[in-house]
């Protein structure tokens, strides 16, 4: 009885964030003309991972991409005609990406070594590590350990 009252509850929860989503979405129109529609896509390739991206306003596309594992991203658009891509590839990344006002356009690239700024059209086209090759952070020269070869033993 228990798991059948929390399934109705779940379902009455959906179905009244549907109606309350597809409401906030029409907006008001001063004009009569018919807003453009947002888009988002968010893509997930590892286990562990959390992506959000809410967006109010008109003609807003958002992208999020998390190869690896364990990262949290989130992307909140308020206006009209913002565009943003996320992409976290690497382990235990946090990021996210906040656009509050009309025609802002954000790419951030994350890994381990960094962030690097990209254009907003990667996140349609990377699927892969392989594919994002050309905009990753590089490993700096500080954080390679120096090893010394010393009687056959590796020093660190």
């Amino acid at each position: 009885m228990t798991h059948r009252i929390l399934y109705l509850g779940a379902v009455l929860l959906m179905a009244v964030s549907a109606a309350g989503t597809a409401a906030a979405d029409q907006g008001r129109l001063r004009s009569g003309a018919q807003r453009a529609a947002n888009a988002a896509v968010t893509v997930q390739q590892g286990r562990g991972n959390a992506a959000g991206i809410a967006q109010t306003g008109a003609g807003n596309t958002a992208g999020l991409v998390q190869l690896g594992h364990n990262n949290t991203g989130a992307i909140l658009q308020a206006g009209s005609g913002n565009e943003a891509c996320l992409i976290q590839a690497g382990r235990n990344l946090d990021g996210g990406i906040q656009q509050v006002g009309d025609n802002l356009t954000t790419g951030v690239l994350q890994n381990r070594w960094g962030t690097a700024d990209i254009p907003v059209d990667v996140c349609a086209t990377a699927t892969t590590r392989r594919d994002l090759a050309a905009y990753m952070p590089q490993r700096s020269e500080e954080s390679f350990r120096a090893r010394r070869f010393r009687q056959d033993r590796i020093e660190p």
